[in-house]
């Protein structure tokens, strides 16, 4: 991207590359750290894991963003609100777990997902264990993530992602995508154990 692709703020847009990694646990949150491995961001779960609301902060705990679970969809707000003023983007995924699956994203004001074009495209495969971001239906591909598998991780109950945001792209929405990936991930990994 040659100008700032910013969905929560221009600052959050670097001119490079930056490769990340997102570190979660659902139920004790998480971190996103840089190449060096310095805490990027801080990544809040609910003391309750069925609440699926999630709190991106910032090192100091100053809250960027909010991610609010609802059936197949995911509301992402502006710092730790809920109000509908300050909704950012809505995420809706393909109804059915399947192998490969993709999930719109539609930026505020647009909330009528049903027939609308999206804002951005994730396309994930859960055999590869990775997932890709587009800028809308389009083939400009704007960040990639990775799961990395580990069984300590597996047994602690973290996951893990190498994530790679192209450059100008806000890094903060990357995030929040790959932690909406990270709950549908666990959510369909608990019903299948089920």
């Amino acid at each position: 991207m040659a100008s700032p692709l910013a969905v929560v703020d221009t600052r959050f847009c670097v001119p490079r590359t930056l490769p990340l990694t997102l570190t979660m646990s659902l139920t004790l949150g998480g971190a996103v750290t840089d190449a060096s491995g310095a805490a990027v961001l801080r990544v809040d779960a609910p003391l309750f894991g069925f609440l699926h609301r999630f709190v991106l902060a910032g090192v100091a705990g100053r809250p960027i963003l909010s991610i609010q679970k609802k059936a197949f969809r995911w509301e992402a707000f502006r710092g730790d609100s809920r109000d509908a003023r300050d909704l950012l983007f809505t995420a809706r995924r393909s109804p059915i777990f399947q192998v490969r699956t993709q999930m719109g994203v539609f930026l505020a004001p647009n909330t009528a997902w049903q027939g609308a074009a999206c804002g951005f495209t994730m396309k994930c495969s859960y055999l590869d264990r990775s997932c890709d971001v587009y800028l809308g239906k389009s083939s400009t591909k704007i960040a990639q993530v990775r799961r990395q598998f580990s069984a300590a991780g597996v047994l602690l109950g973290k996951e893990k992602f190498s994530v790679t945001v192209f450059p100008n792209v806000d890094y903060v929405f990357i995030a929040a995508l790959v932690v909406m990936l990270s709950d549908i991930i666990h959510t369909a990994e608990t019903d299948r154990r089920r």
